[in-house]
């Protein structure tokens, strides 16, 4: 019986000289261009068996390879497998957390694909279900590239379930639903982390949150009202005290602070003091 040592040193030599014979055939640039980037890659079923019980060893080799031919710009054509390396990376060890985060890197910023991003973070997710990055990552990718606000909380709302999912989740799924124009749910995901903050930072940033919400309800309201008043008299109200004599307020509503908007009646108009563009995109 071959001892094991022996067969990892061959399947390590193996994989040395494979990796030498593609830097090789990488390095013709005109040849390369001219045909397919790899001339097979092995399933990841395939390499578990071929790595003799050293899976680990197969898929660091694997990875690290990978890092290093797609940092190379000059191959034109080196994204034409990208997914089925990750794929086959993340099939022979599911539980690599790495090349579900470097992958998913590298098709967003490199490739440019973020389809493809999120199927590779799905699979990680779905492999790894207590594990709350890989829908973070996800979450972000549809926010920041694809403004799909809807699929970022769905995302946000996902990662946030699991076991250790830090506290900062729960405040990016909320701002994912305000950013996706449903400010009552918003307000009261963002009430809900005012009442239970654990610091000062966290109490903060709920409370601007609450305070810019508050203030555009209230606004389009009073600006509302105030329209109704300019069409009725043909002028401005003088103090916003004159909608409630008129019924066309019940009450004057104040920001989140407790203090009046300001009112200009010269103009007509109205704002709150303080004002968070989150919204400008």
């Amino acid at each position: 019986m071959i001892p094991g040592r022996l067969l990892a040193a061959v399947f390590l030599a193996g994989l040395l000289l494979a990796a030498g014979m593609q830097n090789r055939y990488d390095s013709n640039i005109d040849y390369f261009a001219d045909r397919g980037t790899f001339v097979s890659l092995p399933s990841g079923k395939a390499l578990k068996v071929l790595s003799f019980g050293y899976s680990n060893l197969a898929a660091d080799l694997l990875f690290i390879w990978s890092i290093q031919f797609y940092s190379t710009p000059y191959l034109t054509n080196r994204f034409d497998f990208l997914e089925r390396v990750y794929d086959t990376i993340t099939d022979i060890t599911p539980q690599y957390k790495e090349p579900y985060i470097i992958g998913s890197l590298i098709m967003v910023y490199e490739a440019r694909d973020i389809p493809m991003a999120l199927r590779l973070l799905d699979k990680g997710s779905r492999l790894n279900p207590d594990e709350w990055f890989f829908d973070h990552d996800a979450g972000y990718y549809c926010y920041k590239f694809l403004k799909d606000f809807a699929k970022a909380e769905f995302y946000y709302n996902r990662a946030a379930a699991k076991p250790d999912a830090p506290a900062f989740i729960k405040r990016l799924n909320a701002h994912m639903v305000y950013l996706g124009d449903d400010p009552k749910m918003a307000y009261q995901m963002w009430l809900e982390i005012f009442n239970n903050a654990r610091d000062t930072l966290e109490k903060d940033g709920a409370f601007n949150h609450l305070y810019q919400i508050k203030a555009e309800n209230d606004l389009a309201l009073l600006k509302e009202r105030i329209g109704i008043f300019r069409r009725q008299f043909r002028r401005w109200p003088a103090t916003l005290n004159e909608l409630l004599s008129l019924r066309l307020l019940a009450a004057l509503p104040a920001d989140f602070a407790g203090n009046e908007y300001l009112y200009n009646p010269e103009q007509g108009t109205i704002t709150a003091a303080r004002v968070f563009k989150w919204k400008q995109r």
